[in-house]
């Protein structure tokens, strides 16, 4: 199979009105507008599959030269290949055009303004903020404050073979008659590795192994083992034998973050995994929360949400034993 190919079994419209497909999208894949820039005849078409109400898979074509805009991306990251014709992406700078081959990562926040050629067709991944926040904690990587942001630098499928590959099985897997949601949760790693390996971006994740990093695996063991207290700076100056300006100035220099952020981030990393794992006992998410130290719940929530796009309730419930 090809990504030309892919999500042949999956048709949702084919060969139908653009502002038809533009509805579905709305709905399923990100919110946005169109605006016909030829003619409007019934070309568009478009295929679909979601994974287990995470990732999703599409592949479009309106068949028309059509601009689309959106105000933002509301908690999800779009990897969008192109699989034929160009596509003009329009940024405040400068104009980026990927013609066939060329792929580029749209990040949550962002207004979008792109143009598609009459003749354009791209597959877009759908990916939930969670995910790449995931895969960058499991790192043993601080999350960015504000989150992972990908440069807006294409890339191009063919030099990746590897990626073509996964997003090829994503598209097989999906589409089996023997799909359980349950398997798909190592390909969401993998996947989130992959492009946070690939596309450059502010996770630091290939941070060299230097004198500075091993400091901050010894403040993170410290902050690991003292979890549920209130970790203070004083303490953490003390753990790495510097001051607390150098500490301050560590933090800001390989993290762009305080240490208390830094705690605070660790913590909430620390609750996500026990509401995710539910072991027995856990009654809800106010116990899990106080026993962490959180005590403004509402805080809490909003702090987690920001983190990890989903609220901490959501999270208990998905992972739910049945």
């Amino acid at each position: 199979m090809s990504l030309l190919t892919a999500l042949s079994t999956s048709a949702i419209f084919e060969q139908q009105c653009p502002f038809l497909v533009s509805d579905y999208v709305n709905k399923h894949i990100g919110n946005h507008s169109i605006t016909i820039q030829r003619h409007s005849s019934a070309n568009a078409s478009l295929w679909h599959r979601s994974l287990d109400d995470a990732i999703s898979l599409s592949k479009i074509t309106y068949g028309n030269s059509v601009r689309v805009r959106s105000p933002e991306l509301k908690g999800i990251y779009h990897l969008q290949i192109v699989l034929n014709g160009h596509c003009r992406w329009h940024f405040r700078d400068r104009n980026i055009v990927l013609s066939e081959g060329g792929m580029m990562i749209l990040n949550p926040g962002e207004e979008v303004d792109l143009t598609y050629s009459e003749d354009c067709a791209k597959i877009i991944l759908k990916i939930p903020t969670s995910i790449i926040a995931d895969c960058v904690i499991n790192h043993g990587v601080m999350l960015p404050k504000g989150g992972v942001k990908f440069a807006h630098v294409p890339q191009h499928i063919s030099h990746l073979k590897t990626l073509s590959g996964l997003v090829e099985l994503l598209c097989i897997e999906a589409e089996s008659e023997e799909r359980n949601d349950s398997m798909f949760s190592p390909y969401q790693a993998l996947l989130a590795n992959k492009l946070l390996t690939i596309f450059r971006n502010n996770s630091d994740i290939e941070i060299a192994q230097n004198f500075e990093i091993k400091m901050f695996k010894q403040i993170d063991n410290y902050i690991d083992a003292n979890i549920k207290t209130d970790v203070s700076i004083e303490e953490l100056a003390e753990v790495s034998n510097v001051s607390k300006r150098t500490l301050y100035n560590l933090f800001a220099k390989h993290r762009s973050v305080s240490p208390k952020y830094y705690v605070k981030q660790k913590k909430l990393a620390a609750v996500r995994q026990l509401l995710q794992a539910k072991p027995y006992g856990i009654a809800n998410v106010t116990e899990i929360a106080m026993d962490y130290g959180f005590i403004h719940l509402g805080r809490f929530s909003s702090d987690y949400k920001k983190a990890f796009g989903e609220l901490p309730s959501r999270t208990l419930k998905s992972h739910a034993v049945a």
